[in-house]
C-alpha cells in the first residue's frame, strides 16, 4: 500500500468529507515511487538472503530475528490497523494503540489514517465498483482472472484513486497522537529496519552482522508482509470456501490462515466485521484474535467484541449471483 499525502496534514486542512475517493489525486509519482519500492527492494534483499541460504551462510538468529519481527509488526496491521483502527472490534489504552499503531507503520503498507481509509472503503464497496483492489473489477470494468490477481494484490497501489480520509477516517482524524504517529510514518519504516540491523550488530557484534539483520529482518520480513497482505487483496476473494453468504466475494483460505495470523478467515470477517474474531472453527487458527485476548487478559484492553459463529445478519444478506460467483 501507498502512503496518502492528505493523511499527513493535520484534520483542519482535510478535505471535505463528500466523496470517498480524491480523484484529482491519483497516480501521484510519490505514490508510484512507494509502489514500487516496496515491492522491489524486499524482493531484491530476497534474493540475497536465498543466496546465503544457499551457500550455507545463514545462521539460526536470522530466520528468528525474521520471524520475530515479522509477528510483531504483522500483530500491528491485524490487531492495530485492521481490528482496532479499522472495525474498532475493542478499546485499547492510548499507549497500546499508539504502539500498535507504530508497529503497523513498521510494515510499510502505508500510514494507518491511509491504511484505514482505504480498508473501510473496500467494506463499503467490497467486489463492486468503488473497491480500490477487488481481483473481480477496477472501477466499472470486470477484470480477467490473471489480470484481477495482480491488481488486487500489488496493482492497484501503483495509481489508485486515494480514499478520502475525511469521508472515511473522521474518528481517527481527531485523534492527535494518531496523526502525529500518521504523520512520521517514514520515520516508522526506518526505525524497523534500524531495528533489524542493530539486533544483527548486537548479535555478531560487528557490521556484517548489521547487515545480515537487514536482510532478514528487514528485507525479508518486508516480502513477507507485504505479499501475504496482498494475498488477503487477491486469494481470499478468488479462492477458497464460504461459510457465509455474504454479498462480496470474499473467501476463508485454509493455506493462508496461519500465516497471516488470522486474516485469511476473510469471509468469516466480511460476514461480521466489528468482531475482533476471525476464526470461527478450531482449524481457523487466529493469532491475531489472540494476541487481543491476551491484551484483554493483562487488561490493556477492554470490550472485545466476539461474533456469533452464524451471525444473522449475514444469513440475511443476498447471495452474490451464481453468474458471477462462477465467474473467474
Amino acid at each position: 500500500m501507498t502512503p496518502d499525502p492528505a493523511a499527513h496534514t493535520p484534520a483542519a486542512a482535510q478535505p471535505t468529507p463528500r466523496t470517498p475517493v480524491l480523484r484529482h489525486r491519483a497516480g501521484s509519482r510519490g505514490q508510484r515511487i512507494h509502489a514500487a519500492a516496496i515491492l522491489a527492494l524486499p524482493a531484491l534483499t530476497l534474493a540475497i538472503a536465498l543466496r546465503q541460504l544457499w551457500r550455507g551462510e545463514v545462521q539460526a538468529w536470522q530466520v528468528l530475528l525474521a520471524l520475530a519481527l515479522y509477528l510483531l509488526t504483522m500483530s500491528g496491521i491485524t490487531v492495530g490497523f485492521h481490528r482496532l483502527l479499522s472495525h474498532r472490534a475493542f478499546q485499547a489504552r492510548r499507549g497500546v494503540q499508539a504502539g500498535l499503531a507504530i508497529l503497523g507503520s513498521m510494515a510499510a503498507q502505508g500510514p494507518p489514517i491511509y491504511w484505514v481509509s482505504n480498508h473501510r472503503r473496500h467494506h463499503q464497496f467490497a467486489d463492486a465498483a468503488g473497491d480500490p483492489h477487488s481481483p473481480h473489477r477496477q472501477g466499472e470494468r470486470a477484470l480477467g482472472f490473471w489480470r484481477g490477481l495482480w491488481h488486487a494484490h500489488g496493482g492497484w497501489s501503483f495509481g489508485h484513486e486515494l480514499s478520502n480520509p475525511a469521508y472515511f477516517c473522521k474518528d481517527l482524524l481527531r485523534d492527535r497522537r494518531l496523526g502525529w504517529i500518521n504523520r512520521h510514518y517514514y520515520s516508522w519504516v526506518l526505525l524497523g529496519l534500524a531495528a533489524a540491523g542493530g539486533a544483527g550488530a548486537l548479535i555478531e557484534r560487528s557490521a556484517v552482522g548489521a547487515w545480515d539483520g537487514l536482510v532478514w529482518g528487514g528485507g525479508v520480513r518486508l516480502f513477507l508482509s507485504y505479499h501475504l497482505t496482498g494475498a488477503i487483496n487477491s486469494i481470499t476473494h478468488a479462492a477458497g470456501y464460504r461459510r457465509f453468504d455474504t454479498p462480496d466475494r470474499s473467501r476463508n483460505n485454509w493455506l493462508l490462515g496461519v500465516a497471516t495470523l488470522g486474516e485469511a478467515w476473510h469471509n468469516n470477517h466480511h460476514a461480521a466485521p466489528s468482531s475482533a474474531v476471525f476464526g470461527l472453527a478450531w482449524w481457523e487458527i487466529d493469532i491475531g484474535a489472540a494476541v487481543v485476548c491476551g491484551l484483554e487478559a493483562l487488561s490493556l484492553v477492554t470490550q472485545v467484541r466476539r461474533a456469533d459463529r452464524r451471525p444473522a445478519a449475514a444469513r440475511r444478506r443476498p447471495a452474490v449471483p451464481a453468474e458471477e460467483e462462477s465467474a473467474p
